[in-house]
């Protein structure tokens, strides 16, 4: 693992998704990274998160310290740490040396539709529109390595109520990166049209206690460049709509 830049070369550019054979990510115990170094500085910026949002929680997740990409298959390390990390880490220039990872299902309605949410003022991401997901958690590990099919349906499920194994999962997984973050992708398709699956979502939204969301939006062709998207879409969307 290179050093300097940390993404190596080699590697696809930044912002462009590429096929990608497998992925196998093994939580590590301790910490790899020796990113407690940082905990005073995690510990006051934490502070000063919750002061301007309350309703934040420091949950735990998991942070990549290592990840190798060869001929497709993408192989990494992670090690659990307090969501206040990421928080800390996403505001530093340069970032330490570790990576940001999650899994985005990008789920496709009948019409062909790319159903999207909005997040709630409640959130780290109040305002940004994405597919459902959310960070790989301690919930994801199975056998010391993360399930990423199964951190995609839960996000999925909790955020939208929709149900992945009831629709049709492409069988070519797909990555991206970007600034020390590193995305998984899988395309999913759904058997109702957007307006089907919208009232669906609203219907959970209206359950949800967490109120996470505050909209949901079914993006075409037409509207693609009306909504202020987070900088993991941005590879979604250049390889579905060209």
């Amino acid at each position: 693992m290179q050093t300097g830049s940390l993404i190596p070369s080699d590697w696809p550019p930044e912002g462009r998704l590429f096929p990608v054979a497998s992925v196998d990510i093994k939580v590590e115990d301790g910490d790899k990274a020796q990113i407690l170094r940082f905990e005073e500085a995690v510990r006051e910026n934490w502070e000063r998160e919750v002061a301007a949002n309350p309703h934040l929680f420091n949950g735990r997740l998991i942070t990549l310290n290592a990840v190798c990409l060869d001929d497709g298959a993408i192989t990494a390390t992670g090690q659990i740490v307090p969501y206040a990390y990421h928080l800390w880490w996403r505001r530093q220039a340069p970032r330490p040396p570790t990576f940001h990872s999650f899994a985005m299902p990008v789920i496709v309605s009948a019409d062909g539709a790319i159903m999207a949410i909005r997040m709630s003022r409640t959130t780290a991401n109040a305002g940004k529109v994405y597919c459902a997901s959310g960070s790989l958690e301690v919930a994801d590990i199975v056998d010391g390595h993360v399930d990423i099919d199964a951190n995609m349906a839960r996000e999925a499920a909790e955020e939208t109520g929709l149900d992945l194994s009831a629709m049709r999962a492409e069988p070519q997984y797909h990555g991206a990166h970007f600034q020390q973050a590193v995305m998984f992708y899988r395309f999913f398709h759904a058997t109702l049209d957007a307006d089907r699956l919208i009232a669906k979502v609203q219907e959970h939204m209206r359950q949800d206690a967490e109120q996470e969301i505050d909209a949901v939006i079914a993006i075409t062709r037409d509207n693609r460049d009306n909504f202020e998207y987070a900088y993991s879409m941005f590879p979604v969307l250049d390889y579905y709509f060209g």
